[in-house]
């Protein structure tokens, strides 16, 4: 097979050997994730297919089976493959064994990997039929490594197996259908059509709780012996390479080559970052240090833009099942996000374009009988997923990865869940939007917790480690401490994460995270003022965000039980909604 695939190649070559699998998800819509077919799983897939099904020798029966990751059973990538796979065999069987370690709901694998796997068998009895789709049968083996082991030892055919059919669109998912009303309901996805993957820089240094340590990260790799490795090359940003850089006459970064700038380099421009969900960070905002800098996020960057982050791949484990913000987001911050995991209000900066499935507004305007606005469908959305009542309800739908609106169809309940939605957008957005009449713009609205004995602001007094004491409900941060501070405030959760606990561990002496050069040791010298005030911020917005909750929760259920729009009142949404807009104009940054 060496000589007929270049292993790893993702050129032409490559290409060229796919196509089958890569033309039918570009015309589909998902062309720029595509990216995750260049796997040689999926290769060896691709070449016996070919050979036991395509080849010129074979035209008989035939069998394929293989057990590899698992991301081609309902990956958007891997929609060709499905389709190809449904036209060359007569049946598919799909035992899926789990195993993922990564996301928030881990499950035990029968490998020593962190990545889920499945046995497939593809079958076909005779010629084959194109015309008609195979028929894919699924079940799903749970328990631990051992039991599952014990499980497939126990299997003598299939028969011993309890299948469940999925369904029969050439591109469907090699999953079972749900059942129940929660599958009738549209997409998120569908709603707002257009998702993108957050910013990714491919190294942590330039990322900093505070200014002032960016910009001594900067004037220390200019003054680094190696600038190649403070700077932590990788294939894309290399210090010796020149990026794209705007004219001067339009700001933007200095196109100079890292290596080639003088000691005495201005530092480039510093801006707020949404780092992990609820946590404002800063970076140095420059293309030159950004792996994947995501010029469409950019672009459509404005002053009403605000970003929804969710798993839209992986299983949402407790908590919220969206969060937002109004800040450029990193490709984690919504906690194992990855892929395309930010959804954008608006397509464009100056918010003309909403990035809401075409007629919407119209329909729901007709529904309740007044004009509905692209912030008013935002604030519903959010008002109905971001509470954990949501995914605890919903727990087992969710294992499909397919998060869906319940969308009411009544005018009364509809603003009354818009009004929740809104108020959890103002505190998630630190007050940046959705600013409540009277409320003063970028203010949160104080609460319980007070600063109780400061934190020292000597660099010998920088404190190392935190702890919540339960009982007295004060949270210790060094020798300072901060009461009161409610459980769920601390123990507040995004599907594993928790918000509190993130944020402070990022802010203690030697910080949190992978480290990606040198440079990462350069850390706050003390711990500032300012670093209380934000902490005082975070633990209000969770205070009033855990207050919601139990209205939120009744809200949910008046919702379910009542009348919702369904997926199929809705027209599917066109594919260039998927694409991220056009490039004709460009950001700053860019």
């Amino acid at each position: 097979t060496g000589a007929w695939v270049r292993w790893g190649d993702t050129g032409a070559a490559a290409e060229a050997i796919l196509h089958d699998f890569v033309a039918p998800a570009a015309e589909a819509g998902h062309g720029v994730r595509v990216k995750n077919l260049y796997n040689l799983y999926v290769y060896f897939w691709r070449w016996a297919l070919w050979k036991v099904f395509e080849h010129e020798s074979a035209s008989g029966p035939g069998v394929v089976s293989f057990i590899t990751a698992s991301s081609y059973l309902e990956g958007d990538a891997f929609v060709g493959m499905r389709e190809h796979m449904r036209r060359l065999c007569d049946e598919i069987w799909v035992l899926d064994l789990g195993g993922e370690q990564r996301g928030a709901r881990k499950s035990a694998n029968v490998f020593a990997i962190r990545t889920p796997v499945a046995i497939a068998v593809a079958v076909r009895s005779g010629e084959a039929d194109e015309a008609t789709p195979a028929a894919v049968r699924y079940a799903r083996i749970e328990g631990s490594r051992e039991e599952k082991l014990a499980a497939l030892d126990a299997i003598d055919g299939f028969d011993a197996v309890v299948w469940r059919d999925c369904p029969d669109d050439w591109q469907a998912p090699f999953r079972p259908v749900g059942a129940g009303d929660y599958f009738s309901w549209p997409l998120l996805t569908d709603l707002m059509p257009w998702q993108h993957s957050g910013v990714q820089l491919k190294r942590t240094w330039p990322i900093a709780p505070d200014e002032e340590t960016l910009e001594r990260r900067w004037r220390a790799l200019l003054r680094a012996p190696d600038r190649s490795e403070a700077f932590r090359e990788t294939g894309d940003r290399r210090v010796e390479a020149a990026y794209r850089a705007v004219p001067a006459d339009e700001g933007g970064n200095d196109p100079t080559p890292i290596a080639a700038l003088p000691i005495d380099a201005p530092v480039p421009e510093i801006r707020r970052y949404a780092y992990r969900s609820l946590d404002r960070q800063w970076v140095i905002a420059d293309e030159r240090l950004i792996s994947r800098p995501r010029p469409a996020l950019w672009r459509a960057h404005g002053a009403q833009q605000v970003y929804l982050t969710s798993l839209l791949a992986q299983l949402l484990g407790g908590g919220p099942a969206v969060t937002a913000c109004a800040l450029i987001p990193d490709l984690h911050h919504f906690p194992g996000g990855s892929g395309k995991s930010v959804i954008p209000l608006y397509r464009s900066a100056d918010a003309s374009e909403a990035n809401l499935l075409p007629g919407l507004l119209d329909r729901l305007s007709e529904d309740y009988g007044r004009a509905v606005t692209p912030e008013d469908v935002l604030a519903y959305l959010y008002g109905v997923l971001a509470h954990p009542a949501f995914t605890a309800r919903f727990a087992g739908e969710l294992e499909t990865r397919a998060l869906r609106v319940p969308l009411t169809k009544d005018p009364a309940l509809f603003e009354k869940v818009r009004e929740a939605g809104a108020r959890l957008l103002w505190l998630h957005t630190y007050g940046a939007r959705f600013v409540p009449e009277g409320e003063r713009p970028g203010a949160v609205p104080h609460g319980a917790a007070r600063c109780i004995r400061a934190v020292p602001g000597a660099p010998d007094d920088y404190p190392e480690a935190f702890r919540h004491d339960g009982a007295t409900r004060t949270l210790h941060v060094g020798a300072g401490a901060f009461a009161p501070v409610a459980a769920d405030v601390y123990g507040f959760e995004v599907s594993g994460h928790k918000a509190v606990q993130s944020w402070l561990r990022y802010r203690m002496r030697k910080g949190a995270g992978r480290k990606s050069s040198p440079l990462d040791d350069i850390r706050p010298a003390h711990w500032t003022a300012r670093f209380t005030t934000e902490l005082l911020e975070l633990l209000w917005v969770l205070e009033a965000t855990v207050a919601l909750y139990p209205e939120q929760a009744d809200l949910l259920r008046e919702v379910v039980a009542g009348r919702c729009l369904r997926a199929d009142d809705l027209p599917p949404a066109p594919a260039q909604m998927r694409q991220p807009p056009d490039s004709r104009t460009r950001h700053p940054l860019l």
